[in-house]
């Protein structure tokens, strides 16, 4: 069946434009609680590549395979014709009212919280519906929107919108605490050039030459999911599935939501929990931990996003409603194929109350934001994972010219991890609600205010230190 289909509205030439009139933020406009573009989690084509040391769980023929940061920001960043460049939502428009996707030099030269330019061009999406979340690599960057159906492809070597698709009714929206989406992250698997979207009743894959839907993985559909690129897997936490719904298909809600069970109880349905997709052939299993403090929760109430080390094999994943972080080794898995669950060892850093995460795969950090304020932390994963309880959490700096105080964007979560084009230094992003200004952290210089066996809040001046403001509206 053919899920997507050419609005006649709309041409695929790009009409981009640069003086811009403001309106109402598109992610506030459409409701959507989206995130994990890579990760659901952002791409980075230029990463390093690493060698799978025997069979991979996920797809034994991946070696070697780019490394994306395994995250759940709802923007994409890759590296192409020597600009790093993030893909984002504005509250710009076109002259005539169409919705406009910003390309952003995150790379940009310099350092502090003043403000530097960065906006290098907009690229005009054909429609005033606005895209919500991104993802991409090097070859192609997909945009899609939590509000209406509406999929588009950018060529990000000259920034051009190329093609502009609909999903069809099949489709309808995933439903969270906070609101839902069409499609509620986007990743890109560079090796196999295709994409993955999370949807209504689970991951919808895509096929970048084409522009396909080649097939949908049912599953319960993930508000924030991470992407682990060597192995092929997709861990993907799950609530709140009967809230995600299409009053037009014969089933109204997902018919994965019955499929993962409490452990030693046939009868009852796990209601938060984590999926683990092996892409290769579709596989979904339950992860069961029966010595965690609440077994038919065993990454705690409201499992927000996730996110993935591709090189350890360390998972992160935030409890939004229990307020503290899972570190799971996945490395150490044990994967039933009857079952279809699988078991990992498991940690608990308590009291770290962070809902969005995105992971550094060189140094092996997880980078996190609160929703809606101006909290941030970083932990290292083989720390808390070998029974380690440091983190290091901060405020960020108040926005520059008076600008009142930085805030997370809430759902989607704007946060997203690479290596920095200027020095190959590991960097965070986040996008300010406002959507006007994006943050570059020096991941390391915030951590090094911490020490393994203990939390740390750093202070104004150490956060100050590490990061640089960019300026989303004014050309650089």
């Amino acid at each position: 069946m053919n899920h997507l289909v050419k609005p006649a509205f709309v041409s695929n030439g790009l009409r981009s434009l640069v003086l811009l009139a403001l309106v109402l933020p598109v992610a506030a406009a459409s409701g959507c609680n989206c995130g994990s573009s890579a990760g659901g989690a952002a791409s980075d084509a230029a990463a390093d590549t690493a060698e799978v040391d025997g069979p991979s769980p996920g797809d034994a023929d991946a070696a070697p395979v780019p490394v994306s940061p395994g995250g759940t920001g709802a923007f994409g960043v890759v590296t192409t014709g020597g600009k790093q460049k993030l893909y984002m939502p504005t509250t710009m428009t076109a002259d005539g009212g169409d919705a406009l996707l910003a390309v952003v030099d995150v790379g940009v030269a310099g350092q502090g919280v003043a403000g530097a330019p960065a906006l290098l061009r907009t690229i005009d999406l054909g429609t005033t519906n606005g895209a919500t979340t991104t993802g991409g690599d090097a070859t192609m960057i997909v945009a899609a929107a939590g509000g209406s159906r509406d999929v588009w492809f950018i060529d990000p070597t000259t920034d051009t919108l190329v093609d502009h698709v609909m999903l069809d009714a099949s489709f309808g929206q995933a439903g969270f605490s906070r609101g839902g989406g069409y499609v509620t992250g986007i990743a890109v698997d560079s090796a196999r050039h295709r994409a993955i979207l999370g949807v209504w009743n689970g991951f919808a894959l895509v096929d970048l030459a084409t522009h396909a839907i080649t097939s949908v993985i049912q599953a319960p559909p993930s508000e924030n999911f991470g992407f682990d690129s060597v192995h092929g897997l997709l861990y993907a936490p799950f609530y709140d599935c009967t809230f995600s719904s299409n009053p037009g298909a014969d089933a109204s809600t997902p018919s994965a939501c019955g499929t993962p069970m409490t452990p030693g109880d046939a009868s009852t349905v796990m209601t938060d929990g984590l999926s683990v997709v092996r892409l290769s052939d579709g596989a979904v299993f339950t992860y069961e931990d029966p010595a965690a403090s609440d077994p038919t929760r065993p990454v705690g109430a409201e499992p927000d996003s996730a996110g993935a080390d591709p090189t350890t094999q360390l998972v992160a994943v935030p409890s939004e409603a229990g307020d503290f972080q899972n570190v799971l080794d996945f490395s150490k898995a044990t994967f039933d194929e009857t079952s279809h669950t699988v078991t990992a060892p498991h940690h608990v850093l308590p009291g770290v109350s962070y809902e969005g995460v995105a992971v550094d795969p060189a140094n092996h950090l997880a980078f996190l934001e609160a929703e809606g304020s101006p909290g941030i932390a970083v932990l290292s994963l083989p720390e808390v994972s070998s029974g380690g309880q440091g983190w290091v959490g901060g405020t960020m700096p108040d926005l520059p010219s008076g600008g009142g105080g930085f805030a997370n964007l809430g759902d989607p979560h704007g946060i997203a991890v690479t290596a920095s084009i200027l020095d190959g230094k590991a960097v965070g992003f986040l996008v300010d609600s406002s959507l006007h200004w994006v943050a570059r952290v020096d991941l390391l210089a915030f951590a090094s205010a911490g020490q393994p066996d203990a939390s740390v809040t750093a202070d104004g001046g150490q956060v100050a230190a590490a990061v640089t403001y960019l300026d989303v509206t004014t050309i650089e």
